[in-house]
């Protein structure tokens, strides 16, 4: 789950810091200690928002009973000349954890963009992003099971090109995203038990196949509005099917047996 929040960002004893991180830490306590992934969104300098979009990891921990948060290489502000002590909005997506000599990442949560605290100057760029950028932050905060590694991949392609504007080559993603989704739900017996529900949810997704089908590199219409439609559709089956998959809610046509998860 990406988590949108404010916070002062300065310079202090050679180090570049996330002071007082307390909206965040008040919320996901459990963030103490680790390090955290995110992107640094905007920031507001002389009267206005300048927007920077880069990524970031930081380690938070807890100095004389305030949280701070050392910003770690690659690093951001000093990548952009960022004049230091600013205001800047800030976007969580998940965390790292060090098990048996390997870092695993986790989401902080999954399936919701939340926001927190802002200036009224940061109002306009929160509204903006969690009108227009939802699905590609939800995609950077969720864990995927393997059999939709590639789907997501080409989610985050479809999300580029709609930004873009190129809704062609987005209505091309979102079908062959649909395709991966469908040859993955072929092989399923029932969903949370079900063999109605399954047969459902298949019909849905050969419907939004043949949906996405026209126009893009085929003849037909290709317009904003149903390209956007297809692609809200597509994202909307990409989580739910993940959700199915990490939970062991299907089971397989062949044995009937689940599918290992991902826990």
């Amino acid at each position: 789950m990406p988590y949108l929040f404010v916070v002062n960002a300065r310079y202090c004893d050679g180090k570049y810091l996330i002071h007082n991180p307390s909206d965040l830490m008040s919320n996901f306590p459990f963030l103490e200690g680790k390090i955290i992934v995110g992107k640094l969104v905007s920031t507001h300098r002389d009267g206005r928002v300048i927007r920077i979009n880069k990524e970031f990891r930081s380690k938070i921990a807890k100095v004389d009973n305030t949280f701070v948060a050392e910003i770690l290489d690659p690093n951001p502000l000093k990548a952009v000349g960022l004049p230091l002590p600013s205001e800047v909005l800030l976007v969580v997506h998940r965390y790292e954890e060090t098990q048996a000599d390997r870092i695993i990442e986790f989401p902080v949560a999954e399936g919701v963009l939340l926001r927190g605290t802002a200036y009224s100057y940061f109002e306009d760029e929160m509204k903006r992003i969690l009108k227009e950028q939802e699905s590609g932050m939800l995609l950077e905060g969720t864990i995927f099971h393997p059999e939709l590694q590639k789907p997501t991949e080409m989610a985050k392609e479809a999300l580029v090109s709609f930004e873009q504007e190129n809704f062609a080559h987005t209505k091309t993603s979102c079908r062959r995203i649909v395709e991966q989704i469908r040859t993955t739900v072929n092989g399923w017996k029932t969903v949370d038990g079900s063999d109605s529900l399954c047969d459902k949810l298949k019909a849905i997704v050969n419907s939004l196949f043949s949906f996405a089908s026209i126009g893009g590199p085929h003849e037909g219409v290709t317009t904003k509005e149903e390209t956007e439609l297809i692609m809200k559709n597509t994202m909307s089956l990409l989580f739910y099917c993940n959700s199915l998959l990490k939970n062991d809610r299907i089971a397989l046509a062949s044995s009937a047996s689940p599918v290992a998860g991902l826990k």
